[in-house]
């Protein structure tokens, strides 16, 4: 994107915070940028905002709403500062903006409460342009990673490329078909339950019918399945055949430490990149690697 869209983003936003205290505008406590619009990149890729905010009780019941139905607990908070613009990457967490500290990444102070318009606009000018600042230098990346780092934290990035240098994994990555509308794919009961689980708009249920999916592709066995954290009730289990599971479908990675003793024993994790309800769906794929079995013992 050209620096002045850039620009004009980072304006659009300053003027809904500009004395508006609606909710939940009006929990914003202070806005930094950074990145490489931060350092003047003349064509940044987008322009990075890490936001502090204060919880209200609306605000929490929000995000618990959320993480039940698999949205996104700060969409309130992206629209009311970005609108429908995109081009704006925002950082909510606070444990977000302290790893980016740890890393040595520059924030800039762009806005703060109590500051005017025309402070805000000053700090956003005020920035110079240098038509030789790109990326940051990226750490603990790996190839497989590119395009979906920002979602996999960093702490995270580094153990899997441990495991990987280890011989106990290997990851890779694949598109997952959308399935939410092939009727043809909801024949078996696992499939129904996986449908049954989750609500019709839920980027989740979207999400497990395309892992399901992925694993179909693949020839997997449904009744080798776990999928976010639950076996699936296959008519052999139902029959009472019980086994390990030996492929785990998830998503934002919950019970990943345990990924290297997983796949060691069965054929490998999926793990889904963050569940949208619209756009293309991608995940790792995380098989075991040279080692695995000798790691695990």
């Amino acid at each position: 994107m050209k620096r002045a869209r850039a620009v004009e983003l980072v304006e659009a936003m300053l003027h809904r915070l500009d004395g508006h205290q609606e909710w939940p505008l009006h929990l914003v406590r202070q806005i930094w940028l950074f990145g490489s619009f931060a350092r003047g990149a003349t064509e940044p890729h987008d322009v990075d905002v890490a936001v502090r905010f204060e919880r209200d009780e609306r605000m929490t019941k929000a995000v618990v709403q959320a993480v039940f139905s698999g949205g996104n607990p700060y969409a309130p908070l992206r629209r009311a500062l970005a609108g429908s613009s995109r081009g704006l990457q925002f950082q909510f967490e606070e444990s977000a903006r302290e790893q980016l500290e740890l890393e040595g990444t520059p924030l800039l102070p762009l806005w703060q409460q109590g500051d005017t318009l025309a402070q805000a606009l000053g700090a956003l000018h005020a920035i110079d342009v240098d038509p030789s600042a790109g990326r940051a230098d990226r750490h603990d990346m790996i190839e497989v990673f590119d395009g979906l780092d920002r979602y996999i934290p960093r702490q995270i990035r580094a153990e899997l490329i441990e495991w990987q240098d280890q011989g106990a994994i290997a990851i890779s990555r694949t598109p997952l078909p959308d399935a939410s509308d092939n009727t043809d794919l909801l024949t078996t009961e696992g499939m129904r339950w996986a449908v049954r689980r989750w609500g019709e708009d839920s980027p989740l249920r979207r999400a497990a019918l395309a892992g399901l999916a992925c694993m179909k592709e693949r020839g997997v066995e449904l009744d080798d399945v776990e999928l976010a954290g639950r076996r699936l009730p296959t008519p052999r289990r139902l029959a009472g055949h019980r086994s390990d599971p030996r492929w785990w479908i998830n998503w934002k990675w919950q019970g990943y430490q345990s990924i290297p003793y997983c796949v060691a024993g069965g054929g490998g994790w999926l793990e889904v990149i963050q569940p949208t309800r619209t756009r293309p769906l991608v995940a790792l794929v995380i098989q075991p690697g040279p080692k695995a079995m000798t790691l695990r013992s």
